[in-house]
C-alpha cells in the first residue's frame, strides 16, 4: 500500500496535447527555406509527420517551432535575400576553404559544412558565414591558402628537422604548389606535391615542414 501511494505520488505527469491544424502550413513554410537543414530541418518533419498521424502536439512542441518561426522572420528572411544578393564568388570559394578544414577537424560547424558541399547552390546566412569563415582558425587557413608561396615547381628542397619521420632530412623536389586544400590553421600550412630523391612515388607535405636547399660555393 504504502509503495503504491510512493509510485502515484511520483508517477509521470501526463503532458497536454493541443490541436492546431494551422502548424503544418507554418512547417510548410519554415522548410522552404535554404537555411533550414541538418538537425533542425529533421526536428520539424518529425513534427509534421507526428501531427499528421496523431492531430495534436505537445506545449513542448509548439513552443519549439515558435522559436523556430521567430529565428526566421520575415525581417530576418528579408536580410538574408539581401546577403544572397551580395554572395560573391569570392566568399563562395572562402565558404569551401572553411568547409574543407571544418571536415577535416571535427565537430564544429559540421552540418553546415556538409551542407555547403552537397548543395553547390546553397548560401549560408551572414550570421553563419562570419562563424564559420571569420574566426581565429580559419582566418590562418584562409591566409595560408593565399599566401605566396616559398617553393616553386622544380626546386629542390628539404625536410627539416622537426618535420614527420617520412620528410625529416629527406631531399625532394617540388612537382606542385597548392596542392590540396589547407587542413591546418598552423602557420605555413600551404601544401606542395614533392618527389622524394630516388622514389617514383609523390607524397603531400605542408610548407612549414620544408626549407630551401643552399647551393654550395
Amino acid at each position: 500500500m504504502t509503495t503504491q501511494r510512493y509510485y502515484n505520488k511520483y508517477r509521470k505527469i501526463k503532458k497536454n496535447r493541443i490541436k492546431d491544424d494551422s502548424v503544418l502550413d507554418r512547417i510548410e513554410n519554415i522548410l522552404k527555406l535554404p537555411v533550414v537543414y541538418g538537425n533542425t530541418k529533421e526536428f520539424l518533419e518529425s513534427i509534421y509527420e507526428q501531427y499528421n498521424r496523431n492531430g495534436n502536439l505537445t506545449e513542448r512542441q509548439l513552443g519549439a517551432i515558435e522559436k523556430i518561426e521567430k529565428k526566421h522572420s520575415e525581417e530576418k528572411i528579408k536580410d538574408y535575400e539581401e546577403w544572397c544578393s551580395s554572395y560573391s564568388d569570392t566568399k563562395r570559394e572562402i565558404a569551401k576553404m572553411c568547409a574543407v578544414y571544418y571536415k577535416k577537424n571535427p565537430p564544429y560547424f559540421a552540418e553546415l559544412a556538409n551542407k555547403i558541399f552537397e548543395d553547390p547552390g546553397f548560401i549560408p546566412s551572414e550570421k553563419q558565414y562570419i562563424s564559420m569563415c571569420d574566426n581565429q582558425f580559419t582566418k590562418k587557413v584562409i591566409a595560408a591558402t593565399k599566401s605566396v608561396p616559398i617553393f616553386e615547381v622544380g626546386m629542390i628542397v628539404k625536410g627539416r628537422k622537426n618535420a614527420p619521420i617520412k620528410v625529416r632530412d629527406t631531399y625532394f623536389s617540388v612537382m606542385r604548389v597548392n596542392a590540396s586544400p589547407v587542413i591546418s590553421a598552423a602557420k605555413g600550412a600551404k601544401i606542395y606535391e614533392v618527389l622524394p630523391f630516388g622514389k617514383t612515388h609523390t607524397i603531400l607535405c605542408e610548407e612549414r615542414y620544408l626549407k630551401k636547399v643552399r647551393k654550395k660555393a
